[in-house]
């Protein structure tokens, strides 16, 4: 008697599984081969080859710089190495606009484009965007190419079906498909907003489209998370919204322009908030402001926690920068700011962003700089620090004004009212020297660099320094 209830059990829990999959299944497409055949030929192969300086070898496990590379061992040899690389793009104009990440066509000397009937065709770098890793591409041909258009990509829902088409491992014109699994996945750039899929995307897959099942693209797929290197169902592509408007700034002006609010945050803890009487966890602690900046001007004050931008409630540190590059620059945007356990409101007239050079230059009379690779704050040597501390007038460099405890250069020795003379062989005039220096190994994928500091007269003290990239 157990056994036969134990079997109508079960025959009751297959009918009910097979009935879920029946809708489930009603609801997928039946095939993708339409839509694929449609696309394909608006989605190119992307071939480069150059020379970049040797690094070290590394091991991330976000695979976020993944174009399928030959190349020699990491590590040894020149100080400079000739590459290969593969990637993924796609056309979005007849005349032969094409878009795609920047790291699959940085440093290159030679871009070739290679289309799904075979046709290959040089392509020219218009402009690139680094903080977006997006990338513009120009090639011409005599005949109208096929393209793609963008579509919305806030109406890519989380259980959305969406396409990939791209070049895995040299592999071109593969075709994938799964759902949008997540949305506004932050992997840590300053603008990440991407979309994460469980559509299979690989190395070679970087530049390629994202697909939704109307054939607009709603993202370009972009990195994956992999402690293997190849697809275990983690993807993450940039959504549409940003590119396109990246993209269209590209083409009119060749250069990136984003609105500025001029202010250092960090991250508001639950002691913070608590200490604070917030009643949750969340916003952007203003750690401080640059002289004459927008918000400084406006009121915003150190210590400050920026709760909302233009309506939209900031959840934790890194989502203010995304806000306020997305705002209007010339426009004034609405902040709620936190202060003495109350809400004030303020109206910000947004500014231009300074470069790194600038924003360092603007900061040089005598305000603190942070470098946060290094653990530390400069600033310019002042009248008042070379009678302090008897530093003869003709020396060049930053003096440290604060230190973090966690800091690496903490442990070699260095303290507050130290001088950096030089990094990495170049000397230093002021932070923003400092500031860009960093900035370019970093952007190497470099993780230490050599620093010098002034050790009374005629001596020097050199420290190798780990930057923190975080």
């Amino acid at each position: 008697m157990k056994l036969l209830i134990s079997k109508a059990k079960f025959l009751v829990a297959l009918i009910f599984l097979t009935s879920i999959y029946s809708a489930n299944a009603f609801n997928a497409p039946e095939t993708f081969s339409n839509l694929a055949e449609k696309l394909s030929p608006s989605v190119v192969n992307i071939s480069t080859t150059g020379t970049i300086e040797q690094k070290q070898q590394a091991a991330p496990s976000i695979e976020d710089f993944f174009n399928f590379q030959f190349n020699t061992p990491q590590g040894s040899g020149p100080p400079e190495r000739e590459f290969q690389s593969l990637g993924s793009g796609f056309v979005i104009s007849k005349s032969g606009f094409i878009v795609t990440n920047n790291h699959v066509v940085e440093n290159a000397s030679d871009i070739q484009v290679t289309f799904t009937d075979g046709l290959k065709i040089e392509a020219k770098l218009i402009a690139s965007d680094k903080e977006t890793d997006l990338a513009l591409l120009k090639v011409e041909s005599d005949s109208d190419l096929p393209f793609v258009s963008f579509g919305d990509s806030d109406s890519a829902k989380v259980g959305n079906w969406v396409m990939a088409i791209g070049n895995p491992y040299g592999l071109g014109g593969t075709v994938t498909a799964g759902i949008v699994s997540a949305r506004g996945r932050m992997l840590g750039g300053r603008y990440d907003n991407f979309i994460q899929t469980d559509a299979s995307i690989n190395k070679g897959n970087s530049g390629g489209p994202l697909f939704d099942l109307e054939g607009n693209v709603i993202g370009v797929n972009s990195a994956i998370i992999s402690p293997s290197g190849g697809s275990i169902g983690i993807g993450f592509a940039i959504p549409s919204n940003l590119v396109s408007n990246i993209i269209d700034q590209l083409q009119k002006n060749g250069e990136i322009k984003r609105a500025w609010l001029g202010v250092r945050i960090q991250e508001v803890t639950d002691e913070i908030a608590k200490s604070v009487g917030l009643a949750k966890t969340y916003g952007a602690l203003v750690q401080g402001l640059t002289a004459e900046s927008p918000a400084a001007i406006s009121g915003v004050e150190e210590g400050d926690i920026i709760i909302e931008f233009n309506g939209n409630e900031v959840e934790s540190v890194r989502v203010l920068p995304r806000l306020v590059a997305d705002a209007e620059i010339g426009e004034f945007a609405e902040v709620k700011v936190w202060r003495n356990e109350q809400i004030i409101r303020l109206s910000i007239n947004l500014g231009l962003q300074p470069s790194v050079e600038e924003l360092a230059n603007i900061e040089n009379n005598g305000s603190n700089v942070n470098i946060k690779a290094l653990g530390l704050k400069v600033k310019a040597i002042s009248t008042e620090d070379r009678a302090r501390l008897k530093i003869n007038n003709t020396l060049s460099g930053v003096i440290i004004s604060e230190i973090d405890n966690d800091s690496f250069l903490l442990r070699q020795g260095i303290s507050k009212d130290d001088i950096i003379m030089e990094i990495q062989g170049k000397q230093i005039q002021n932070p923003g020297d400092l500031l860009k220096i960093i900035d370019n190994v970093i952007s190497q994928g470099k993780e230490n660099v050599l620093l010098v500091f002034y050790a009374g007269q005629n001596a020097k003290k050199y420290i190798g320094a780990k930057l923190s990239v975080k």
